[in-house]
């Protein structure tokens, strides 16, 4: 026996039902959003965790496992929602502070909204940069960086430019300055 929609009115056909159904959901979506109040909906315009560094390194995190792209990529990467909360599932700060930031990557994680970080070193476009060769010549993080692991978050006013790198490259193996020091290297 099939199921078979009741006979409506005239007035009404199962197309205009339909409509009324979307709308309905999409009303019902709408108040959901709006009853959360503006604490529980993530800013996209500000950092989104007041993330310490020192913390995770202290910890004995390593710099990699969160920015995992690095040894692969042209990007370090920032971690992912994901990321954070593979730990921080059972992992609670002591301190009510940094509990507080963590309830917001768990709550981030439970809304399905990803974190939203501030890029604090980026280089133009026209310059090419991977981290994967400096990981393979062994160049810790904090020759470029700095000591990021002794601050809660890193300023971008860091210095990383062309004169910069360029000081490194010419004091690396004297087989190596010329391809190091070759304008293509770095701009492709």
């Amino acid at each position: 026996m099939r199921f078979r929609l009741p006979v409506l009115p005239r007035r009404v056909s199962r197309r205009s039902l339909g409509l009324l159904f979307v709308l309905f959901v999409l009303l019902l979506a709408a108040v959901v959003v709006l009853a959360q109040s503006p604490e529980d909906v993530p800013d996209p315009t500000v950092e989104p965790v007041a993330f310490n560094h020192k913390t995770h390194v202290d910890k004995g995190i390593d710099c990699l496992y969160c920015h995992s792209n690095a040894p692969r990529g042209q990007v370090a990467s920032v971690p992912s929602v994901e990321k954070c909360i593979g730990c921080h599932q059972v992992v609670t700060p002591q301190d009510p502070n940094a509990a507080r930031e963590v309830e917001k990557v768990r709550k981030a994680w439970e809304m399905g909204v990803p974190l939203r970080w501030e890029k604090k070193f980026d280089q133009p476009d026209f310059v090419y940069f991977s981290h994967r060769p400096h990981i393979q010549a062994n160049v810790a993080c904090e020759e470029c960086h700095g000591d990021v692991g002794s601050t809660d978050m890193p300023e971008p006013g860091y210095n990383v430019n062309m004169g910069f790198c360029l000081d490194c490259h010419r004091q690396q193996a004297p087989e190596k300055v010329a391809k190091l020091t070759d304008c293509a290297t770095c701009h492709k």
